[in-house]
């Protein structure tokens, strides 16, 4: 989608996409990585995600990477903070305790902001890609976001009962858009429309969500 797609969907307050606690997968899933405690996780699309918050209770810096301000600022807010605030090239970045947000496109992070970068939790980024952008999503995250791990939740769904985002990306998709420079393993597989009853009332009838670890093929 145009960045001004998600910019507007801030904008009019269209955010259905937004939990207000963070993603189970990181209780069940985020000590299966090797990643140590005080070490930088990447966050990609992180709108006003509380999964950042639950990161920085283990210990992580976290870096997020969003195009809305409105967002970034609804986060800060969220956690009771006013963040320092500088201009990095094209991106405004927002910073307080464990967190430095970058506001702008992501593809367009420089690599400093992500040299530090050990894992990335990826809950809402790849399945808010078009099909068309999702390789050059998967790609720049091999070649820039230099982490050895990931976490990623993945949607499964008739993509004929509904138009994105999300978009579906079933196993298959995830195996070929990161399987040549990440060795995947699944997770877990849910039946998850009970707990999206947005995406019900647009039209699915059937959602399974799943939950990958990938490791950078060595």
């Amino acid at each position: 989608m145009e960045n001004a797609f998600w910019i507007e969907r801030w904008q009019k307050g269209e955010i259905g996409f937004h939990r207000d606690v963070h993603h189970a997968s990181l209780d069940a899933h985020w000590d299966k990585l090797t990643v140590p405690a005080q070490s930088t996780v990447l966050v990609p699309l992180c709108g006003k995600s509380l999964d950042m918050e639950w990161l920085a209770r283990r210990g992580h810096k976290v870096i997020g990477a969003e195009l809305s301000g409105i967002a970034v600022d609804a986060f800060f807010a969220s956690q009771g903070v006013e963040p320092e605030t500088r201009q990095e090239g094209e991106h405004i970045v927002k910073s307080a305790g464990p967190y430095e947000i970058w506001q702008g496109d992501i593809f367009k992070l420089p690599q400093s902001a992500l040299a530090n970068v050990a894992a990335v939790y990826d809950r809402a980024s790849l399945v808010a890609f078009e099909p068309a952008m999702q390789p050059q999503y998967a790609n720049w995250l091999a070649s820039n976001s230099n982490a050895a791990e990931m976490l990623l939740v993945a949607l499964d769904f008739d993509p004929s009962e509904m138009k994105g985002p999300p978009f579906s990306t079933p196993e298959a998709t995830v195996t070929k858009l990161f399987g040549k420079d990440f060795a995947l393993e699944r997770l877990s597989r849910t039946d998850a429309l009970d707990l999206n009853d947005p995406l019900r009332k647009r039209g699915l009838t059937a959602l399974v969500e799943t939950v990958h670890l990938l490791r950078k093929a060595k």
